[in-house]
């Protein structure tokens, strides 16, 4: 036993941070969206481009994340992720022309893809390590971030008046001096130093059908998450009559009810299974994104807390999944499951842009909708395969 590593309290509160503050920054990206619109001059087609071109720069990072992790440790690759996301949103912000912030974006979308993926590999090794379950607790943590975010930047607008660069570059450098100080309470290593056998694999990522469906399911959850970051608080703003500086409220709110749902999500969890948290969380989804499409103004962005509420849990079970299973290595299951996620979150707003030039936000939002319904049934399946998996092993 005294051969076996163990973690200190500081280690999983520094874990946390590593979600919390990309949190903070990705919601400034978000309430930076409509002012990004109206400087560029540009429809939701072309914007939607430019984040297609974020979530590519994302899927290149989030390739190679279990590689570095591995081979640098978690704390290196996330204070790198940090510098390369919050730098390359500073430089959005002073872009002028299309070309610019497409390519000023593509580097946003490296360092909120690495950041993502080093994220949840410390927290399943912190999970390992401490033989806690903390993965709800970390989730929260980025909602917590997003809310926080969205919260200070909506004070700084709406109440104080300041000027959108000069807040969201003030915030920038905050957050990063943040992130060096809690970074020396992060992991070093980044695999799991206490086991005995340690899958590995020369591809980074899995083909097997367990991490791709559970990477499906992660990229239709974030999907919903990308659209409310990216496109909420301008369909709130154009098609529900909110204020451009309120607008920003229905982020706030959902990534608040997000947050509670998951800090309680592992109380909760222990009268649910993993299964149910994950069918019904869909389920409860899609009502939620169905009201706020038919209801109007204030009762539309006040809906948002119920579709937090309704998909807090979801990602948390469907990474701890990939964490726990035996069949795939640990670092290969966790990158295809996150690349396939947070091209959800990453590239599918691109899709809503899309979708939305040629008819519109609520058509999009009625496809979303859609999407639940069905993941809540690709769940069911999917968590049978899983238990089919181990009973093979077995």
């Amino acid at each position: 036993m005294s051969d076996q590593v163990s973690i200190s309290t500081a280690n999983i509160r520094g874990a946390f941070g590593g979600f919390f503050i990309p949190g903070m920054y990705t919601a400034l990206w978000a309430g930076f969206v409509p002012y990004l619109k109206a400087k560029l001059s540009i429809g939701e087609d072309v914007l939607g481009s430019m984040i297609l071109v974020l979530g590519v720069g994302s899927c290149l990072s989030m390739a190679i994340a279990g590689k570095l992790v591995e081979n640098f440790g978690c704390k290196k690759v996330v204070l790198l992720a940090s510098f390369i996301g919050m730098l390359s949103l500073a430089i959005v912000t002073m872009c002028s022309t299309i070309a610019t912030t497409t390519a000023a974006l593509f580097f946003f979308g490296i360092g909120v893809g690495l950041s993502g993926a080093s994220a949840n590999l410390q927290a399943i090794l912190t999970e390992k390590v401490s033989k806690k379950h903390l993965m709800g607790a970390y989730h929260g943590g980025w909602s917590l971030g997003g809310f926080a975010g969205a919260g200070v930047l909506l004070v700084l607008l709406k109440i104080l008046s300041l000027p959108v660069n000069e807040s969201i570059w003030g915030l920038l450098i905050v957050l990063f001096i943040a992130m060096v100080v809690i970074s020396q309470f992060m992991l070093t290593f980044g695999s799991d130093p206490n086991a005995k056998v340690v899958k590995k694999s020369k591809s980074p990522l899995s083909f097997h059908p367990i991490a791709i469906i559970f990477g499906l399911l992660s990229f239709v959850s974030y999907l919903v998450e990308g659209a409310v970051g990216d496109w909420s608080a301008l369909y709130l703003f154009e098609d529900k009559g909110i204020v451009i500086e309120e607008a920003v409220m229905g982020v706030m709110l959902f990534n608040g009810t997000m947050c509670i749902g998951r800090l309680l999500g592992n109380t909760i969890g222990k009268h649910l299974t993993s299964k149910q948290v994950v069918v019904g969380g869909y389920l409860l989804g899609a009502i939620a994104m169905g009201l706020i499409v038919f209801l109007p103004g204030y009762g539309s962005m006040y809906t948002y807390l119920l579709l937090g509420i309704a998909l807090a849990m979801v990602v948390p079970n469907l990474f701890s999944a990939m964490g726990e299973q035996n069949v795939i290595p640990m670092t290969q299951a966790v990158a295809t499951s996150t690349m396939l996620g947070y091209m959800g979150i990453l590239m599918g707003p691109a899709l809503i842009g899309f979708i939305a030039h040629g008819t519109s936000l609520t058509v999009a939002f009625i496809v979303l909708t859609a999407l639940l319904v069905v993941s809540a049934g690709t769940g069911k399946y999917a968590y049978m395969l899983m238990e089919k998996s181990k009973e093979a092993e077995a």
